[in-house]
């Protein structure tokens, strides 16, 4: 009997116990649920410069942009043949001649600017591209390389450039929906890629010989894996250093965390197919900021989830866009964006 009431006094202190610690346990998961959500960090339009035209600091078409140690801010002025240099609050330091329809831009591990250049527009001056050239910071042409075609070598509208730890050039040779990659001084190493819609293969849902397809623009993460757009399939694909695939992730839709959408910017004609991601960068802390065709300028994790963008909406005014293309950060982590269409440069306080 003594033992029995022991028992039961045990037992009793121990459920007390137990729903004592499943008490705490409810209060914390709802205080835990009542802690107001995170507020998504500010990005604040800050100023934009450029026009279109041909004077020193004027633009016609341009594509990319880098941005060095010293923040010294570079754009591929397409149209007029050029390279212009700005500083951060987009003061004109320098402009000098390149080889027609420059692109792509990226820096060499010395600090040269490596161009692509694509014969891709009716308003071309000169019906010259397929290429990729070298040039110092002050214009001067080290070097320069390819013709079009399918070889090894040899491109048909090459795109976005990005550079390896290593020094080796990785480009976006875009409607031959493929990556080809060369040591420093532009010796051929190995490429991957085709036409196609599996995972490895690019731009499989438009015509095969068009640009449009990708892989567009290209970036390197921390870990030096490989991040490629791709225009037609509205997809971000993941490769290895040695073209491995990885991952891939992405959707067509038209709305806040898509890559869809159609160009909205000529007066005169329809958009057709032109419509998808362009161009690819990563912030200081390894997140993909991308720019569609749509307008959008998106940061997302290297998942694939939505983190917030831009003021969404194409157009003229202060933080809109038409076919925003190259983006750059500078050493305060301010982005920069090429605004194609519009003619400018914009840049944006990311907080």
């Amino acid at each position: 009997m003594v033992i029995s009431q022991q028992n039961n006094a045990f037992n009793t202190r121990a459920l007390n116990w137990l729903y004592c610690c499943l008490s705490l346990f409810v209060l914390d998961l709802c205080s835990v649920s009542l802690l107001p959500a995170a507020e998504p960090q500010q990005i604040v339009f800050q100023k934009t410069w450029g026009q279109q035209g041909s004077k020193p600091g004027e633009f016609d078409f341009p594509i990319d942009i880098a941005i060095n140690a010293a923040d010294e801010i570079f754009v591929t002025d397409h149209l007029n043949d050029r390279v212009q240099k700005f500083d951060c609050e987009g003061t004109l330091l320098a402009h000098f001649p390149v080889l027609p329809n420059p692109g792509g831009l990226a820096f060499d591990k010395q600090g040269n600017l490596i161009l692509s250049h694509i014969l891709a527009s009716g308003s071309s001056k000169h019906k010259i591209g397929d290429r990729i050239s070298i040039y110092s910071t002050e214009g001067k042409l080290i070097r320069q390389w390819g013709e079009l075609g399918s070889e090894p070598g040899q491109f048909n509208c090459p795109g976005g450039i990005a550079v390896a730890k290593n020094g080796r050039i990785y480009v976006a040779d875009q409607t031959n929906h493929r990556i080809q990659v060369f040591d420093p001084n532009g010796k051929f190493l190995f490429q991957w890629g085709e036409y196609g819609n599996q995972p490895g293969q690019f731009g499989g849902k438009s015509s095969q010989n068009s640009r449009v397809g990708g892989p567009q623009f290209i970036a390197f993460d921390s870990a030096g894996h490989v991040w490629t757009t791709e225009g037609a399939n509205c997809r971000i694909q993941k490769f290895t250093a040695e073209g491995k695939y990885i991952l891939e992730w992405g959707s067509d839709a038209d709305k806040p965390g898509g890559l869809g959408g159609l160009f909205t910017g000529f007066k005169d004609r329809k958009a057709g197919g032109l419509r998808g991601p362009i161009a690819v960068c990563f912030d200081k802390n390894d997140q993909l900021w991308i720019s569609a065709v749509s307008g959008r300028v998106q940061q997302f994790s290297p998942a694939g989830i939505y983190l917030r963008g831009l003021v969404q909406e194409q157009g003229t005014g202060p933080g809109q866009f038409y076919a925003p293309h190259g983006l750059a950060f500078d050493s305060k982590g301010n982005l920069y964006v090429v605004d194609a269409y519009n003619h400018r440069i914009q840049k944006f306080v990311i907080e």
